[in-house]
């Protein structure tokens, strides 16, 4: 896993993860790589179809914290929006923290 190529694609500020993770690489990548499962983005989905504000509402902290942890800027940030909001304003927060989760996939499953 190349760390920088997936930087340049997506808001990863792997610095700050890397320090986050006492410089240990390798600690780096495990995480990386298990960002999808991590994350159960597919539960948040639910929870947002289902309009089920208290899952909602812990679906996206969880995606929030993982994101935080591997320095996942944009999704941490959208994911916090999430977090804290009710109602229809929600489900257009989720659609972009759907799009940039989709990239960030994407970006971790190429490299």
């Amino acid at each position: 896993m190349n760390i920088k190529a997936i930087a340049e694609k997506i808001s990863l500020e792997w610095e700050e993860a890397l320090e986050y993770y006492g410089g240990d690489i390798s600690l780096l990548k495990d995480k990386l790589a298990s960002f999808k499962t991590d994350t159960d983005f597919d539960s948040l989905k639910n929870a947002v179809e289902k309009e089920d504000d208290e899952a909602v509402k812990k679906g996206a902290h969880k995606i929030r914290k993982v994101s935080e942890k591997v320095g996942l800027v944009t999704l941490a940030k959208l994911a916090g929006e999430l977090e804290n909001t009710k109602g229809l304003r929600s489900t257009a927060i989720f659609l972009d923290l759907e799009n940039e989760y989709k990239k960030t996939v994407k970006a971790l499953e190429e490299n």
